[in-house]
């Protein structure tokens, strides 16, 4: 049996199709334009054309559909850490209700909500306390992206977003350092914080990638192919077009270090004994010339990009490999 996961983005699809085992064993790799240019269908119309794009994925690709895992982004949920005084397994699963009531602003009968203890003391003592991550979403969403599925004949196994995923792809060891996971898409980024291997914090950047493709495009008349293409293959580079092209990224670049910053402060606020040490870049975006550079002279940290098929053989895609780091993160994931 083997897994396919699957990243729906607004403007590509990446599926990985791999073998389920202990090692990470590539059976094939595809990246799809996403001609609809949406994630979560509003109404009955798209869902059916959704569903149209995602039979044809599947019978073009002959993608197995025995263990199919998908992706959402942060932009649809909610995630919270919170910290609790120790409870044990029967009176979380009492009291996450009304914690979520407090912390996800979700109607409750709207809401699917999910939540993992991230740290817990191993006995009860008068101070002790614990860590709960929530993650909220709204019930009506996730019914939508069901039904895209269920009518092609397809039961999803799992639904995760996607910097968690990123997350697990990362395989954090409590000895890290202290590191921003910064997933980038075209409509939104997410920023997540670790600390001792633990999630201290995510939320979400309305800074997407799509923000530099229009202003290429409006700046130089071009359709957003064409500024796509400008901004993957020239980016930063002041030496281009007469460093024209670099003055009209930066500013969008300039408002997510802002983010970058913020989350900083953030976690030394409420961490002053600890700081921050790198941050990892993830997603297509991440792949834009001089974007590393910019961040380490602003941030003032190492910059790194992620490196998804580190631990991984077989059919390992020969480019955009950024783009894939959901999908290895759905993959890794024991069900």
């Amino acid at each position: 049996m083997s897994i396919t996961a699957l990243d729906i983005g607004t403007h590509s699809i990446k599926v990985i199709v791999a073998k389920d085992g202990k090692s990470q064993s590539i059976i094939k790799s595809v990246e799809i334009p996403n001609k609809l240019g949406i994630v979560a269908p509003k109404n009955d119309q798209e869902i059916l054309q959704f569903s149209e794009l995602i039979s044809n994925i599947f019978h073009d690709y002959k993608l197995d559909q025995s263990d199919v895992r998908l992706s959402l982004p942060e932009y649809l949920v909610t995630s919270k850490v919170i910290e609790i005084p120790f409870l044990n397994d029967a009176e979380l699963a009492s009291a996450i209700g009304w914690q979520a009531e407090q912390a996800i602003p979700i109607p409750k009968n709207d809401l699917v909500l999910q939540y993992q203890v991230l740290q817990k003391p191993d006995k009860k003592t008068p101070d002790a306390t614990m860590k709960v991550l929530l993650v909220g979403s709204r019930k009506s969403i996730v019914e939508k992206i069901n039904n895209v599925f269920l009518n092609i004949g397809i039961e999803a196994t799992l639904l995760e977003t996607q910097i968690f995923s990123v997350i697990r792809s990362l395989d954090f060891q409590t000895n890290d350092p202290e590191t921003i996971v910064l997933q980038m898409g075209n409509v939104s980024n997410d920023i997540a914080v670790i600390a001792n291997g633990l999630l201290e914090f995510v939320f979400n950047s309305k800074t997407g990638s799509s923000l530099i493709d229009s202003a290429i495009a409006q700046s130089f008349n071009l359709d957003n192919n064409q500024a796509r293409e400008y901004k993957e293959n020239y980016g930063l580079d002041s030496a281009q077009m007469e460093g024209k092209l670099i003055q009209v990224v930066s500013p969008v670049v300039d408002n997510l270090i802002i983010d970058l910053q913020k989350a900083v402060r953030f976690f030394t606020q409420n961490h002053p004994e600890q700081k921050i040490k790198r941050v990892v870049l993830s997603g297509g975006p991440a792949a834009m010339k001089g974007l590393v550079e910019k961040m380490t002279q602003a941030l003032g940290l190492e910059v790194l990009q992620v490196a998804p098929f580190a631990k991984a053989k077989g059919q390992i895609p020969d480019k955009n490999q950024l783009s894939f780091s959901v999908c290895m993160g759905l993959v890794a994931r024991k069900l």
